[in-house]
């Protein structure tokens, strides 16, 4: 790590200077000193949206947090939001329920790149992700920044891309996730697909993002299937350059907060049947511009 920056709290909620750690050239910062067991005041909430503006994923380790205390973090940036799926389960905004990840488990062993949840109207602003259960060895997520990715563009493709709109829908998690069939005819229906820009604007910072997955983009409008399908493909692999990445190991109680308009990630799929728990909770977003 790098680029060590203390500051001083305003709050009276820690004595210790909190230390910021950049981890890799171009995203992700370890904060160090912040009690997330105190009370959250408005200085804490406005030194950890600064944070993560600037620098898209932050990570804290040994937080000693519960379900509730990470809900408030969450409620920082926005109110919760239920996943789309498990709202149809029953699960409210506000309900925190663990996800086990793995081959038995109740959610996916491994993910491809995706930001989460880009095939609604309006995808989470924030993520907030917290170890429960971690494997000694392997299950890794890894981030990799929309905003650097867009910056290292040819213009050529930045001028190609300037004004396309791609098309979001979640048939590969549909498919995973959801087992009858008339269930998942339903859910497709209802999200069928909806159009981002291609390139949008970071509300807060003002930075460019490319918005494009794996997971949910399906599609760029306007152009010709094949052309389209070909340039796709290259905005996508754009994610896997490692000079776009940052990658994290969990530990029991670690805690990563991301920017879910800046960045997507990957949970690697790599610790066999090994146990592996965590809990997410989102905050709501608008829905990105260009």
């Amino acid at each position: 790590m790098n680029a060590v920056t203390a500051i001083k709290p305003d709050n009276a909620q820690s004595v210790n200077q909190i230390e910021i750690h950049r981890v890799e050239a171009n995203l992700g910062a370890e904060v160090r000193g912040l009690d997330l067991t105190a009370p959250i005041t408005d200085e804490t909430a406005s030194l950890l949206r600064a944070l993560l503006w600037e620098h898209q994923v932050l990570f804290f380790r040994d937080t000693g947090i519960d379900d509730a205390q990470q809900a408030a973090i969450a409620r920082i940036f926005g109110p919760p939001v239920a996943d789309s799926i498990a709202r149809r389960k029953g699960v409210r905004d506000n309900d925190v329920r663990p996800m086990k990840s793995g081959p038995w488990a109740n959610a996916y062993y491994g993910t491809p790149w995706h930001a989460d949840a880009t095939y609604l109207e309006e995808p989470y602003l924030v993520s907030v992700l917290r170890s429960v259960i971690a494997p000694e060895l392997g299950g890794d997520t890894v981030w990799s920044s929309g905003i650097s990715a867009y910056d290292a563009l040819p213009q050529t493709i930045k001028d190609q891309i300037e004004d396309l709109t791609a098309i979001h829908r979640p048939n590969s998690k549909a498919y995973k996730l959801i087992e009858d069939k008339a269930e998942l005819d339903d859910y497709l229906a209802e999200y069928s697909g909806v159009q981002h820009p291609v390139v949008i604007t970071h509300p807060y910072n003002g930075r460019k993002v490319l918005y494009v997955n794996e997971g949910f983009t399906e599609e760029l409008v306007g152009l010709p299937a094949d052309e389209g399908r070909e340039l796709l493909s290259y905005l996508k692999q754009q994610f896997s350059r490692p000079e776009n990445q940052v990658r994290f190991k969990w530990r029991p109680g670690s805690l990563a907060v991301w920017d879910n308009r800046a960045v997507q990630h990957k949970g690697v799929a790599d610790y066999g049947d090994a146990q592996r728990q965590l809990v997410r909770v989102v905050a709501a977003g608008e829905r990105p511009t260009r």
